[in-house]
């Protein structure tokens, strides 16, 4: 798990459960999105990595550009966010709620990265080992990653598998080493 993301777990969190206590889930999800692709905007960038821009002009600058999205709720997120240097977080932070929401709902996305396509029939099969695993609807994303050598790294949640070839051969490099 990236340091981005370790960061951007408890805002999430902390923004998922107000959202689920207010019945607003589908706001927030439109508001972080918004906000994510803002962060994400070069221009946007530039300014985020300017050190002469103040904590507070970068607030007052992120609250207008999206005062047609957000509700006073989601500029105090933002002045937070700011006020620990974590504004650009908000893609992160989009992501894991989008996650806790899909959990919460039943469902999964399971992020496949294989040394080979994976077919139409593999992804079915893999799709149905997981959600009588992990008792959830699973969505099955897929990638190829030539340097694994063969097999594949299965991400469902907080469910890692590392099946590769690669992941064995370090596996056993460290045990060796002992």
């Amino acid at each position: 798990m990236s340091e981005l993301t370790k960061a951007a777990r408890p805002y999430a969190q902390a923004v998922f459960d107000l959202a689920q206590e207010k019945g607003e889930l589908d706001r927030w999800s439109d508001m972080l999105a918004f906000g994510a692709a803002v962060v994400s905007n070069p221009e946007m960038e530039a300014v985020l990595d300017d050190p002469s821009v103040s904590g507070e002009r970068l607030a007052e600058l992120f609250i207008s550009v999206c005062s047609e999205q957000f509700d006073e709720q989601g500029n105090n997120l933002v002045k937070v966010l700011v006020e620990n240097d974590r504004l650009a977080l908000l893609p992160a932070i989009a992501e894991r709620f989008e996650q806790l929401r899909h959990e919460q709902q039943g469902k999964l996305t399971a992020r496949v990265v294989s040394a080979q396509a994976l077919t139409d029939e593999q992804k079915t099969k893999l799709a149905d080992r997981l959600a009588k695993r992990l008792s959830a609807e699973i969505t099955i994303e897929s990638e190829v990653d030539e340097s694994l050598i063969g097999g594949a790294i299965v991400r469902a949640g907080d469910l890692v598998i590392d099946g590769s070839i690669r992941g064995k051969l370090a596996n056993l490099a460290t045990s060796m080493s002992r």
